[in-house]
């Protein structure tokens, strides 16, 4: 079932009046959801198999993780860089219907002070969806001794009824990656 059936099933939109956005539903003027589109493409991982405690448990919000096949992270949203870690090694992004997302490349690549990361973007820069946001050397990374396994995390999930991503085990960079439902 497509999301936009979904909806209407949802809230019987006999009587009200449904518009179809690009990256959202709108249902009498009031944003029902939005879609995270994929930062990266790879192989798509619960938040659980991240060895991270701080994703693996969801104590940054729900999310989902991506064994990058390249190394080069796009925006999956249109709106502005709320923040980019002096490191280069995490993003985080507003939409402009409010979500807010966190993109944390790698885990402990920190520790990297932004060594195999070339930024795109910075702090405070409007972004529209697939606008190159940061590359990093996959190899030379885990050459250091890091994994770069991907987290995408929407650090603002108490504000949404549900969650729903992905059904599929490898996304290409802009495929659907998560709806957030208010």
């Amino acid at each position: 079932m497509s999301f936009s059936n979904f909806i209407k099933n949802m809230f019987n939109t006999q009587d009200k009046k449904e518009i179809v956005k690009e990256d959202a539903v709108i249902i009498n003027n009031k944003q029902e959801s939005e879609i995270i589109y994929s930062p990266l493409s790879g192989e798509v991982k619960k938040l659980s198999e991240v060895n991270d405690i701080t994703f693996a448990e969801e104590l940054m919000g729900k999310g989902i993780a991506i064994e990058p096949s390249k190394g080069q992270v796009f925006s999956p949203v249109k709106g502005e860089i709320a923040a980019f870690f002096v490191t280069k090694h995490a993003i985080a992004l507003r939409t402009d219907n409010g979500a807010e997302i966190l993109i944390h490349i790698g885990i402990n690549t920190v520790a990297l002070k932004g060594k195999h990361f070339v930024p795109h973007v910075n702090e405070g820069d409007r972004v529209n969806i697939g606008d190159l946001l940061v590359e990093f050397d996959m190899e030379a990374i885990k050459k250091e001794g890091y994994e770069v396994i991907t987290s995408i995390v929407i650090t603002n999930t108490d504000n949404y009824r549900y969650i729903k991503k992905t059904d599929s085990n490898k996304v290409l960079a802009k495929d659907m990656l998560m709806e957030v439902i208010s």
